[in-house]
C-alpha cells in the first residue's frame, strides 16, 4: 500500500498494459475515490490526465481527500480495445510523527550524498514509518487525528469511560438506535441531555445544571435517579479521535527510534542476536534490548502513555 502524507497534494498514476506492453486506452480513464473503511464517496467521478509515454495516466489527489488519516480506495475505469476494465488501488493517508527535515536536523545527518553520515530521504521516511509502527504497537495509541467510531458498555453512571481519546462527537447510538446527531441542523437529540467531553478526552459526561453528575451506579435516595448511561447498555460514538497534533515527546521518541533503526547494529538486535563477534569488534547486548522498543529512553517516554490506566474525569 502506498503512503500519502496528510494534507499534501499527490499525483497518482495508472499504467495500462496489453500483453505486457503499455497501451493507449480507447479514451481517458475516469477515477473515483471512496473511504476504504466506510465506503463514503470522496470523488464521484473525474477524468484522468494523459501522460507520456502512451498508456500512462495520472490524477492529482488534493487536500479535500488527504485532510484526514484514512485508507482510500481509488478505482480507475477505462476501455481498452472496446473492452471495459477497472483497476483498484489503495493509498494510506498518514501523519508522520517526525518529518524528514526534523530528523536530519535532530540527528545531524549530512545533507549531501557525499557526506559520510548522509542517509537517503526515502530511507529516512521508511525508518520513520517503522518507528511510528513500533510506537503505536507499544502504546496502543495513535498520536494523530483520525475519523472513526468506538463502542463501550455503560455502568449505570452519568459519565462513560472511553477506550480511545475523542476530540468531537458527531453521532451517538444507544443499543444501535441513533440518539444524538450533531451533524444536522437543528441538532437531533433523543438522548435527553447534551454531552460534553471531559478535559482528558477519555470520557464523556452528560450536561445538566440541575443535577450533580454521578460517576458511579449508585442510587441517590433523594431523587431516585440512576445514571443516564444505562447499566450494560452499549453506546457507539462517532467523530474525530486521537490527538490534534503529535505530542513533542512522541516526536522525540520517533526520532530516537529512527536513529536506532538506521544504526549499523539494528539488524543484529532485530534478529535477536544477543552477542556478536566480528574480526575487529565484539559486543553483547543487554537482555533489555529485546524488551519494549529496544531503547530505554524511548520506553520511558512511551510508558507515560502506555500506563495511563486511570481516567481522570
Amino acid at each position: 500500500m502506498q503512503n500519502i502524507q496528510k494534507g499534501s497534494q499527490e499525483k497518482i498514476y495508472l499504467n495500462v498494459y496489453v500483453d505486457g506492453s503499455l497501451a493507449q486506452a480507447d479514451a481517458l480513464p475516469t477515477i473515483s475515490i471512496v473511504d476504504a473503511d466506510t465506503g463514503v464517496s470522496l470523488v464521484a467521478s473525474s477524468t484522468s490526465i494523459d501522460e507520456q509515454p502512451e498508456g500512462i495516466y495520472s490524477w492529482v489527489i488534493n487536500q479535500n481527500v488527504t485532510n484526514l488519516n484514512r485508507v482510500i480506495q481509488v478505482t480507475w475505469s477505462y476501455y481498452i480495445n472496446g473492452i471495459s476494465a477497472t483497476e483498484t488501488q489503495f493509498y494510506s493517508i498518514e501523519t508522520p510523527y517526525s518529518s524528514i527535515t526534523e530528523i536530519v536536523d535532530f540527528l545531524g545527518y549530512g545533507s549531501q550524498s557525499s557526506d559520510l553520515n548522509y542517509h537517503d530521504p526515502k530511507e529516512i521516511g521508511n525508518a520513520e514509518k517503522l518507528a511510528r509502527t513500533i510506537i503505536e504497537g507499544y502504546t496502543g495509541i495513535k498520536f494523530y487525528t483520525y475519523y472513526g467510531s468506538q463502542e463501550v458498555f455503560a455502568k449505570g453512571s452519568d459519565a462513560l469511560e472511553l477506550t480511545e481519546k475523542i476530540l468531537n462527537i458527531d453521532k451517538v447510538w444507544e443499543n444501535d438506535l441513533l440518539s444524538i446527531d450533531n451533524t444536522v441542523d437543528p441538532v437531533y437529540n433523543n438522548f435527553g441531555f447534551s454531552l460534553e467531553i471531559t478535559p482528558t478526552g477519555r470520557a464523556v459526561r452528560i450536561v445538566n445544571a440541575g443535577w450533580d453528575i454521578r460517576y458511579d451506579n449508585q442510587v441517590d435516595p433523594k431523587v431516585l435517579y440512576y445514571g443516564r448511561f444505562r447499566d450494560n447498555s452499549r453506546y457507539k460514538f462517532m467523530g474525530q479521535m486521537g490527538y490534534k497534533y503529535v505530542p513533542e515527546d512522541i516526536k522525540l521518541a520517533s526520532m530516537l527510534l529512527v536513529s536506532d533503526i538506521l544504526a549499523n547494529d539494528y539488524n543484529w538486535r532485530n534478529k535477536y542476536l544477543a552477542k556478536v563477534d566480528l574480526a575487529e569488534i565484539s559486543f553483547e547486548m543487554a537482555k533489555g534490548a529485546f524488551n519494549g522498543t529496544g531503547n530505554i529512553a524511548v520506553d520511558n517516554i512511551l510508558d507515560q502513555y502506555r500506563n495511563m490506566n486511570i481516567v481522570i474525569i
